[in-house]
């Protein structure tokens, strides 16, 4: 009989290449006309929305948008405060070694400075400087042997492997859309200045062929109140929501990535039942994206060979990631942040901007150490008439240790950080102490190789047989096993173990071993 070849195939995703790159964005904003000539800007932020982003050959090509939030002191006095929310498209293209149009990508961006300068009342300019990442993924479908059949005499070695079958990835969105009430003691809206959306308590489980995604978004909301004195106003909302991704095949043991995106969102004021401007229109669009790998244990051909007949295989090496370990934590930070003499002294804090920053991830050991930055914005009423409103801006910075099991140096590190809780009292006219729970997100990946079977040919009659004695001696070398003895004489395992009564299949060095010829 001939060789017969049993064959498996395992769709596979690897992360092929990671990269960071900076484009640096300059353009002027020109204030709406309905609105008041700017005289001074308390506030210019912003964040980065990623479009479309696609692999081409060495390189990878982003879409996005910066969206401005800027709030501003007017010359209108019965308006002295004012917003502007705008946004500005850009695209940049970065260089991944290696990389081709059937990789798939993934784009995270983040403002990593702003500059601005007030050209005149009616035109700001800003320079923005974006960081962006690029993880790029290549996924193949493989085939290998799992099994041979076909000659009577053939000895074959197996060895488990842990396979990560790919099962795929997939987006779903999620819209918010609700009517969300003043709280009670709140004024009635006047005008919206600014609002803030984030997502936390970001969560998933798996049942059913599906992973079932979870988090809160909490909206913040300033103001002005419909007021005599035309207060500002500070208000904040927060609902959980879930979103189910379908994955065939999936389980509990499957690994997960998921990544959430707030895609746009939209608010207004409408008018309540008696007919007041106590209800915030909301619609948030939030995408969700996931992908799954399963694991599975196989047994697969390592070697083999024939007593009669050459054997030659083809090889190939296989590469693909796992998550050695990962976890959640927090860090918890209470600061005074001690406002300086250039800046006015506080009447009264509006509220307290806040973002994370990560600076870097280090692996030491099986420790994890991050550092990084909680940046805030002090929004205040101030002791001085000609500046009566400030913001104050300040970073606390943080290191944060995570001690995890099977983490070595080399691997790749991803953290996220997020801001689940900020608040604020006022210590003294320049002192203003902040509070804030930063949630951290580790997780770490290992990149594994194997080398599996994809191709076995039986060649001709062996020739070269006849050279073996009756009864050979043989002294075991460094790194010798019984396969390996038992291969090179063309004999079995269990012959050898049998004739020298041994047991063990690792084999001392110099250790005296009788091998009877088997043809």
């Amino acid at each position: 009989m001939s060789l017969e070849l049993v064959r498996e195939s395992a769709k596979i995703n690897y992360t092929k290449g990671e990269q960071s790159s900076q484009t640096i964005i300059e353009h002027d904003i020109i204030v709406p006309d309905i609105n008041p000539d700017v005289l001074r800007i308390l506030v210019l932020d912003g964040e980065v929305i990623e479009k479309k982003s696609e692999v081409l050959q060495d390189k990878v090509s982003v879409r996005g948008v910066v969206r401005y939030k800027i709030l501003y002191v007017s010359d209108d006095k019965d308006q002295s405060i004012k917003s502007i929310n705008t946004s500005y498209e850009f695209s940049h293209i970065f260089d991944m070694e290696n990389s081709n149009s059937k990789m798939n990508v993934r784009v995270k961006g983040d403002i990593e400075h702003i500059d601005y300068e007030i050209l005149n009342s009616r035109k700001i300019n800003v320079k923005t400087i974006v960081k962006l990442k690029a993880k790029v993924f290549s996924e193949t479908e493989q085939s290998f042997v799992s099994e041979l059949k076909g000659i009577e005499d053939l000895q074959v070695l197996r060895k488990n492997v842990d396979i990560y079958f790919y099962l795929g990835e997939n987006t779903a969105n999620y819209t918010l859309d609700e009517a969300l009430e003043i709280p009670s003691g709140k004024p009635s809206i006047k005008e919206i200045l600014r609002t803030d959306v984030k997502i936390t308590g970001k969560d998933y489980k798996i049942a059913d062929n599906k992973i079932i995604a979870k988090g809160d978004i909490n909206i913040l909301t300033l103001y002005i109140g419909d007021t005599e004195e035309r207060s500002i106003e500070f208000m904040e909302h927060e609902m959980s929501f879930t979103q189910s991704l379908d994955f065939q095949g999936i389980d509990e043991d499957s690994e997960c990535e998921i990544d959430y995106k707030i895609e746009d969102f939209f608010f207004s004021p409408e008018e309540d039942s008696e007919g007041e401007l106590r209800i915030l229109k909301s619609e948030v669009r939030v995408s969700i994206w996931a992908q799954a790998r399963s694991k599975k244990n196989m047994e697969v051909i390592s070697d083999a060979y024939s007593m009669r007949s050459k054997i030659d295989f083809e090889t190939r090496l296989f590469k693909t990631n796992k998550v050695a370990c990962q976890d959640k934590s927090q860090v918890i930070l209470k600061e005074i942040v001690k406002i300086n003499g250039e800046s006015p002294s506080i009447l009264e804090v509006f509220n307290v901007l806040s973002k994370s920053d990560l600076f870097e991830s280090t692996i030491s050991g099986n420790r994890v150490t991050i550092e990084g930055s909680l940046n805030t914005g002090i929004l205040y009423v101030a002791n001085n008439k000609e500046q009566p409103l400030f913001c104050h801006y300040s970073g606390i910075p943080f290191k944060h240790t995570v001690e995890l099991d099977d983490v070595r140096e080399g691997m790749d590190c991803e953290v996220d950080l997020e801001v689940e809780h900020c608040n604020f009292s006022v210590v003294s006219e320049n002192e203003v102490e902040v509070r804030a729970i930063i949630n951290v997100n580790t997780k770490v990946l290992d990149e594994i190789e194997y080398t599996l079977i994809t191709e076995a040919f039986e060649s001709e009659d062996r020739a070269d047989t006849k050279d073996f004695a009756s009864l050979t001696i043989y002294f075991s070398q460094p790194g010798d096993d019984l396969w390996k003895v038992a291969k090179k004489y063309l004999t079995t395992v269990e012959d050898v173990k049998k004739f020298n009564k041994i047991e063990e299949e690792s084999l001392e060095e110099g250790k005296q071993i009788i091998i009877p010829r088997k043809i």
